[in-house]
């Protein structure tokens, strides 16, 4: 899906939303998990977010209102699906939360390296948007424990100062997982664990 300029800003094609997480990120954080990743990694944790297919079109100015209505959330994470494949409007929407006083996290399967040396600019503005990236494909035969890390190959790249020293960062034991039951008895099951 292309994403298109509208009245609103540009628009993101959302696989899922969650207004408030403690396991995608340091901190109380709404998650946006983005539709579509070239990457394809065997095993991926969400093998239906990697077909690139229309699934819930939502304009980054209406996001941005979504996501300020979350309640003590310190920040917002980029999941998906792969956040890079949108990356003009996540920009978009990373600046205009940022200018609220929320940090940025994005999972993304590319490495720090294919990331810097990219010549698009709608990447170059996402990454400027950001403060911590988690980079790197999805390797299964590379399991791993450690926080935020879903295999051993990934690595968590602090691009500003603000959550290098957040507390959940500082004292984790590793990963976690998240189990919610919103109002109307839906469950959610979020965050990374290898012993399921």
């Amino acid at each position: 899906m292309k994403a298109q300029a509208s009245s609103k800003g540009g628009l993101i094609n959302m696989a899922a939303f969650l207004p408030a997480s403690r396991c995608n990120g340091p901190g109380r954080r709404a998650v946006l998990w983005v539709q579509g990743c070239s990457r394809n990694c065997p095993g991926c944790f969400n093998q239906d977010m990697q077909v690139f297919r229309e699934n819930q079109v939502i304009a980054v100015l209406e996001l941005v209102e979504r996501i300020l209505a979350s309640e003590d959330i310190e920040g917002v994470t980029f999941s998906g699906g792969e956040p890079f494949a949108q990356a003009q409007a996540l920009a978009e929407l990373a600046e205009q939360l940022t200018a609220k006083g929320l940090n940025i996290v994005i999972f993304t399967g590319y490495t720090v390296a294919e990331l810097t040396a990219a010549t698009d600019p709608a990447w170059q503005r996402l990454l400027a948007a950001a403060d911590l990236l988690i980079a790197g494909p999805y390797k299964q035969e590379l399991p791993a424990q450690d926080y935020l890390i879903g295999s051993a190959n990934q690595q968590l790249v602090f691009l500003t100062e603000k959550l290098k020293q957040h507390p959940d960062v500082v004292t984790s034991q590793g990963q976690t997982l998240e189990v919610i039951v919103d109002a109307a008895g839906n469950v959610t099951i979020t965050g990374l664990t290898g012993k399921l």
